[in-house]
Formats: structure tokens, sequence, C-alpha cells
């Protein structure tokens, strides 16, 4: 997404001279035109922002009736829609770094910035911070996908430990969820059913290759609360970063344990029905791909 049009600004840098040196390189960059509303406290950006929409929001920390983190923290709740870049002299730069890291899209260095740069880190950030949205929106929606299905929904990461269950497995295995988070998948399950879902989880790790071999579906015994077992369908697939390294494994299971007496080329027919349901689950699986591995990768 490119800086296109015209392009609001909210400048708030207490600094005259900054401030002029900043609308210069405003006027530099070709083919944008930029609306720029300079506040010098606090106050007035946050008056400012309650009257007028901007696009990006350039913030010096260091105002006359705000320091510091308190600055940035009162412009984000006020905003946190809006990219913020911080501005902050060479010898803030460390902390300006610690400010990104608590939702800055960036920041820049008074005296070493030109309008070429000025452009591209605007360009960037607002760039970074529609992406940000967009991920917000599909992952709140597949979180509600998740939550109404009627199949569990779980993710292993890479110690075997269970780093989310949907509300549906919670109920199925009579826990709650905060009681099964960061637990080892072994402790809901016999033996014989840890035993099988560990070597699925082995050649998963293997690598990428073993993707479209692991799409089948498999039996595993679970244990529930009151230690009687039940019988699930499961079908997990791998997570990797993007260097290969393995994240560990999401899974969508469906109880099955009432057909388990039934006649076995009955049995065999509804296990049919539902692999078809896993291969239609399978492709919102993939779509939550990219939400699981972002989460796992920043933490």
């Amino acid at each position: 997404m490119r800086i296109k049009g015209s392009i609001n600004v909210l400048l708030v840098e207490d600094n005259p001279g900054d401030a002029v040196i900043i609308n210069e390189m405003f006027r530099e960059i070709p083919q944008i035109q930029f609306n720029i509303f300079h506040a010098q406290r606090l106050s007035e950006g946050a008056k400012a922002l309650s009257e007028n929409d901007f696009h990006i929001i350039l913030l010096d920390l260091q105002l006359p009736d705000s320091q510091g983190t308190q600055t940035f923290n009162q412009i984000h709740n006020l905003a946190p829609e809006i990219p913020i870049i911080i501005l902050t002299g060479l010898e803030d730069e460390d902390f300006a770094i610690e400010i990104v890291g608590e939702g800055a899209q960036d920041y820049l260095v008074k005296g070493q910035v030109d309008s070429k740069l000025l452009a591209r880190c605007i360009n960037y950030s607002i760039e970074r911070k529609h992406i940000e949205h967009r991920l917000r929106e599909s992952e709140e929606k597949y979180r509600l996908m998740v939550e109404k299905i009627h199949s569990g929904v779980f993710f292993v990461n890479s110690k075997n430990e269970l780093s989310y269950v949907n509300n549906q497995m919670a109920k199925m295995l009579g826990f709650t969820v905060t009681e099964m988070l960061n637990k080892d998948i072994s402790q809901f399950t016999n033996p014989e059913g840890e035993s099988c879902f560990k070597k699925h989880l082995k050649k998963v790790k293997k690598g990428r290759e073993y993707r479209e071999k692991l799409a089948k579906t498999y039996e595993l015994e679970f244990l529930n609360k009151n230690g009687s077992s039940f019988w699930v369908l499961v079908s997990t697939n791998p997570l990797f970063k993007p260097n290969g390294e393995y994240l560990g494994a999401i899974s969508i299971m469906t109880d099955i344990s009432s057909r388990k007496g039934i006649e076995k080329s009955l049995m065999d027919a509804m296990i049919e029905k539902d692999r078809d349901f896993f291969m239609i689950m399978g492709n919102m699986v993939e779509a939550m791909k990219p939400l699981i591995q972002e989460s796992n990768i920043k933490n």
C-alpha cells in the first residue's frame, strides 16, 4: 500500500527549529500533498486528534506537559489505529527503540533525517499499520469460527505443550480452557493415545515434505477429567517458521466414541464423511496458520 493523494500529518514537537526543518522536508517530497497540523504540547495534540482525521503522527516524547513513555501511551490510547513515528535525539535512540517495542511503528533521529528517509518511513509505517489491522480482523474472524464449531481445536508447541485450546475441546474433556493451557498433551491421553500422537508428531517435525502425507485423519484415544476414555478422529497439520524451524502443530478433532461399537462397514462410511468434513476444515486451518505462526514468531 503506497502513499497516494493527500496525507494528514499530526506533528507533535515543541522545538520550533525542529518543526521548521521537518516542514521543509515535507515540502521536498514530490507527488504527495502533506497537510501538517503542528502541536507544541501533548494537550494540543490530543485536542487535534479529537477534531481531525490523521494518517500518521510524528511524536516528540519530551514535551512541556508530558515526558517519555507517558507521552506515547497517552497518544497511542487516544488513537490506537493511527501509526506513530517517534522523533528522538541521538542520545535517546535506545529509548526510542523500546517505545517501538511498545507499539510505535518506527523512530527517526533528529539531525539524521532527509526527505527521502522521512517519506520512506511514513510509507512503511502506514503500510505496516494497515497490515496489522487486517491481521487483527482476520484473527478475530477465525477465532469466532473456531469457537463456534462443534469440533475440538488445539495447538501444541514444539515442546508438545497445549498453547491453544478452543472451548469445545475443553468441554469434550470436562476441563476448562485455563486448566488445559501450557500442559503437556500426554496429560490428556492414555499411554496408547500418547504414543500414537507423538509418533505422528515425530514425522511432522521431520519437515515440510510430510505435509501432504500427514493431511490424512487418524483415530486417537483421549482421557476426560473423570479418567474415562473416549475416541476422536484427528487431523493434524504442522507449522514452521520461514527458516524451516518447527513451531508446533494444529489439530482438529471430533468425538467418535459412540461409533466404536457400530458395525465396521457402517463405521467406515461414517469415517469417510468425517474425512470430507476435515478436508473443509483443513482449508480453514491453512488460513489460520499465518496468524498462529506470526504469534509464535513474536513470542
